[in-house]
Parts: structure tokens; C-alpha cells; sequence
């Protein structure tokens, strides 16, 4: 039996999840875990993309989801359908790590800080926007890997 070749797209996906995690492990202070196993407050198992902790109580744990999303491919209706399911994973995580208050390895108080990361911004500025708004809401910061800090800085700063 012969086994198919995976789409083209999921490939890239992939790839891009692999050098988001390499550039973390590369980059990043404190113990980093690409795949951290979690149990989700449902019960069920799932992983974290990214996930960066010390034992320093003060500084926050980061909780990392990697999505090679094409959000000029889709509807407003299912862009907005991704971002809340999208949303809820990364909350599924940051309350995997929460318990009654404490972190589950860092101590009373440790804070939790999620973030996104995609491969490429929309085309159009509205969608950027929209997408933006909806993970700031919920608290969950979007980094986009085609554009550099000072881009960001520049265009929040116009905004």
C-alpha cells in the first residue's frame, strides 16, 4: 500500500510550526518545551505549542499556539469562526497552567502570557484589524512573522 503525499499547505504549515519552535528554543530566556503535554480543564489532553517558564516566581509563563492560518482564503464568517476557536485553544491552555490561583509550576501568583504567531498578515488592513481586536479582547497577543518589530511599531503607532 502506498501512502499518499500530504497537501502541499500542510506541509508548509508544519514547516512553519517547526521554525517557529526552533527560533523559541534559540531565543528565548528561561526552560522552553516545543509540544508540552497538558490536561485541558475538560479533561482531555493537549499540547502546547511553545511553553516558557522559570523558577522565578515574578516573571510570567509563556503559552505559545502556532497557526499557519490563510486568512485572506476566508469569509469574514469563518474568520471570525477560527479566531473563537482559535481563542479557546489558547484558553484551554492558559487554564491548564492556572489552578485556584497558582501556576502549576512557578508558585502563588505566577501569570500567564499568550500569544499567537502566523506566518502572514492579511492583505487588507480591516481583516489585519478585526483579527487583531479579536485576540486583544481575550487578551492574547498576535505576532505576525512577516513583519519585523519596527513595522509593528510603526503601524501601531499610526493606527
Amino acid at each position: 500500500m502506498t501512502r499518499q503525499k500530504e497537501p502541499r499547505r500542510l506541509l508548509r504549515g508544519k514547516s512553519f510550526h517547526k521554525k517557529v519552535q526552533a527560533d523559541w528554543e534559540q531565543t528565548a530566556e528561561g526552560e522552553v518545551r516545543s509540544e508540552k503535554g497538558i490536561l485541558k480543564p475538560s479533561g482531555r489532553r493537549g499540547r502546547v505549542d511553545v511553553f516558557v517558564t522559570d523558577d522565578d516566581p515574578d516573571s510570567p509563563a509563556a503559552v505559545v499556539e502556532i497557526k499557519a492560518s490563510d486568512w485572506d482564503r476566508m469569509t469574514e464568517e469563518a474568520l471570525r469562526r477560527n479566531v473563537r476557536r482559535q481563542i479557546k485553544q489558547v484558553w484551554d491552555y492558559i487554564e491548564s497552567q492556572v489552578r485556584d490561583g497558582k501556576h502549576v509550576r512557578g508558585g502563588e501568583g505566577k501569570d500567564v502570557c499568550p500569544g499567537i504567531v502566523f506566518p502572514r498578515r492579511p492583505k487588507e488592513k480591516e481583516r489585519l484589524e478585526m483579527i487583531e481586536n479579536l485576540f486583544n479582547e481575550e487578551g492574547i497577543a498576535v505576532v505576525w512573522e512577516d513583519e519585523s518589530i519596527t513595522e509593528c511599531s510603526n503601524r501601531n503607532a499610526s493606527g
